[in-house]
């Protein structure tokens, strides 16, 4: 399946309730929550990763020390067909999020989450790499994230954006983006149905650059969307270069 054709193909997605949401970085809520002593849905996202992006050799970078969750960021290697690496979360989805009150009943089915990214097939992924941030900052990107809800007792959903601080620096040295925003893949990709009943929701990252992350607050999610899309594959596989679409 190419998912780059199928995405563009006039798929409709279904947003959050606030599509418009920025989070920022109040302090953290002192209530302690015990992680579950195993990943609860390892096996139901990794028979998903593996039906969906079939053939590839696959690894993980398991977290050694945990807190509130335990936090393993899996990857899949590039094909000829499809050339750039899966990496997908493991453990966010083991704690529902806390939905706003308002929309828990109806959306009870986001309250269980993880996150995956595009990297190029050459990006460098070794633990020696991992020693230089410009290598490491989308690793760390997706386990800061995957605890964020857990942490602040609040959620992550479509159209979210999370800047990387509060003065919008740089995630490393070696790119100027420097915040990110929820996308989702179509719904065979975005969608795990658990053998317990339950439903994980992975939401695709799209890191921005401010001027982007702006453009979002002020145009809406559909509009930032139209944009990005023309960057056709700097758009999900990630480029720390690429073209800033709204400045």
């Amino acid at each position: 399946m190419n998912f780059f054709k199928k995405l563009f193909g006039g798929n409709t997605l279904a947003k959050s309730e606030d599509g418009t949401t920025i989070y920022g970085y109040d302090a953290q809520d002192e209530r302690q929550i015990t992680p579950p002593s195993n990943i609860l849905y390892m096996e139901d996202l990794n028979e998903h990763f593996n039906r969906v992006f079939p053939n590839r050799e696959t690894g993980v970078f398991h977290e050694l020390i945990s807190d509130i969750v335990h936090i393993d960021v899996n990857i899949m290697d590039a094909t000829p067909d499809e050339p750039y690496r899966v990496l997908y979360t493991n453990g966010m989805s083991d704690l529902p999020m806390t939905l706003p009150q308002e929309i828990r009943k109806e959306y009870k089915h986001l309250e269980r989450a993880e996150l995956m990214m595009f990297l190029p097939a050459d990006w460098p992924l070794t633990q020696e790499d991992f020693e230089a941030e410009e290598n490491y900052w989308p690793i760390r990107l997706m386990k800061m994230l995957a605890r964020f809800p857990h942490m602040y007792q609040t959620w992550l959903g479509y159209g979210h954006t999370i800047p990387n601080t509060e003065d919008y620096e740089p995630y490393a040295a070696n790119t100027e983006l420097s915040g990110v925003i929820l996308f989702a893949l179509p719904e065979e990709v975005s969608t795990v149905h658990t053998k317990d009943g339950n439903q994980v929701q992975v939401y695709f990252l799209v890191p921005l650059y401010r001027e982007e992350m702006e453009f979002k607050l002020e145009s809406g999610m559909d509009e930032l969307v139209a944009k990005l899309s023309e960057l056709s594959d700097d758009f999900l596989v990630l480029n720390p270069n690429r073209h800033n679409v709204c400045k």
